[in-house]
């Protein structure tokens, strides 16, 4: 394997740790709707999970510009990297 190769491969896998992270952030608000449903909810324990989840965008902004880098160097759309020789 180049040098080429396994720095794809890297990016490949930091781009998926990014995806997973990014939907990592939606825990503690699915967790406060669960919880919500025994009890009422804290309103700074839901301000605070809105706000976590506000930049989402920022996230998926970043992980289609390095899905895109990934494609012009690899020549492939490399989303899940374990799929990928």
């Amino acid at each position: 394997m180049s040098y080429k190769e396994t720095c794809i491969k890297v990016m490949a896998w930091l781009n998926f740790g990014l995806a997973l992270a990014g939907l990592a952030k939606f825990l503690p608000i699915g967790y406060l709707m669960v919880l919500s449903v025994w009890e009422p909810i804290d309103p700074a324990a839901n301000e605070w999970s809105i706000d976590l989840i506000s930049d989402t965008y920022l996230i998926v902004l970043v992980w289609c510009v390095a899905l895109v880098i990934i494609r012009a160097l690899s020549g492939h759309f490399i989303v899940r990297p374990w799929r990928h020789p």
